[in-house]
């Protein structure tokens, strides 16, 4: 950000205004619900939290009295899941019928409301973590990742017969 020091991070709103950015509040609302300019935000947004993080407030640890309580948690939290599972069901099905009927309009905002509930119910269930933006969808890694790769590529380079024994089930393992 050069030599000038962002007037957010030295704000003493600045864990409310991290937090409006990380919920996905838009830059112009947040901006105006405390008084700064958009560019100051998105600049913040872009630079400040990706350097160092967004500041949030820490969340207190409930302190349960009985074991009743621990399983009323549990069943709330289990039902919120759920329920957030059950709208991102809903949402997809509407999404489908929108997509047979070519009805772009509605298919956008029902496109975008299923992408919201995928997210919640991943973030919810630690499919990826609160600050995550983006998701990995196959986590089981490529051998071509692995560091042993290359010895194994000039090893069986020396073993043609091997090679195409390989390659052949590959073949009929669809690979």
């Amino acid at each position: 950000m050069g030599n000038k020091a962002c007037s957010i991070c030295s704000s003493h709103a600045r864990q409310a205004i991290d937090l409006c950015i990380v919920n996905g509040t838009p830059v112009r609302s947040t901006a105006q619900q405390f008084g700064l300019s958009a560019s100051a935000v998105q600049r913040h947004k872009r630079t400040c939290m990706k350097r160092q993080g967004p500041s949030l407030p820490s969340l207190p640890v409930p302190v349960y009295q009985s074991s009743e309580q621990v399983a009323t948690a549990e069943r709330v939290s289990l039902s919120i899941v759920a329920r957030v599972s059950s709208l991102a069901d809903v949402l997809e099905q509407q999404a489908n019928e929108c997509a047979s009927d070519k009805d772009r309009r509605n298919m956008t905002g029902t496109a975008t409301a299923l992408l919201k509930a995928l997210e919640l119910n991943a973030r919810l269930t630690g499919e990826i973590s609160p600050n995550q933006n983006n998701i990995q969808i196959n986590n089981i890694p490529s051998m071509r990742d692995a560091p042993e790769w290359g010895i194994f590529i000039r090893i069986i380079e020396r073993h043609p017969e091997i090679r195409n024994e390989l390659n052949q089930a590959l073949l009929e393992a669809g690979q």
